[in-house]
């Protein structure tokens, strides 16, 4: 919010328990890339997006980080699945992984380099050790955090602290 990425759903709730739609996550996704409303992307085609947020997909499509669930629809109204938001947060960050060996046994063969990206960079270690929650619908306040993680430099953190004595 500070960063002024989302909004929350009123002035007191952000809403982290609530499922989030594609089109918010796009538009979220959209402001972290630096995209904005004034600017001018091609048409992406798709008919379920609303007009005052045409720009965000628009964009993302014609930069390959978001794409429709077909060639016409966008499926702005969807929750977002976690194996979609792997791929998403993947994209936006450039993030791979040089090690496709973890542990979780929900995974398609298409997602797996995202996700594996995703644990390799410390942004998440699953939902159990054995699984990712790939077809889970991911929350709000999950989607921050994720986008926190990715952008959070782990060594300008300060350093834990174990003991004092």
């Amino acid at each position: 919010v500070s960063k002024g990425y989302a909004a929350g759903l009123n002035e007191t709730q952000f809403g982290v328990s609530d499922e989030i739609k594609r089109i918010d996550a796009a538009v979220m996704i959209a402001r972290v890339k630096g995209y904005s409303p004034t600017d001018s992307y091609p048409s992406a085609g798709f008919t379920d997006v609303p007009e005052k947020r045409q720009w965000a997909v628009n964009a993302l499509a014609a930069n390959g980080i978001m794409s429709g669930m077909s060639s016409t629809t966008f499926g702005s109204n969807q929750s977002m699945s976690r194996e979609q938001m792997a791929m998403v947060i993947a994209t936006t960050y450039n993030l791979t992984a040089t090690n496709l060996d973890i542990p979780f046994t929900d995974l398609k063969s298409t997602t797996k380099p995202s996700i594996a990206a995703l644990v390799e960079n410390n942004i998440t270690a699953g939902k159990t050790t054995t699984l990712f929650g790939s077809k889970d619908n991911i929350k709000r306040g999950e989607f921050a955090i994720f986008i926190y993680k990715a952008e959070t430099d782990e060594s300008t953190l300060p350093p834990e602290v174990i003991s004092v004595e």
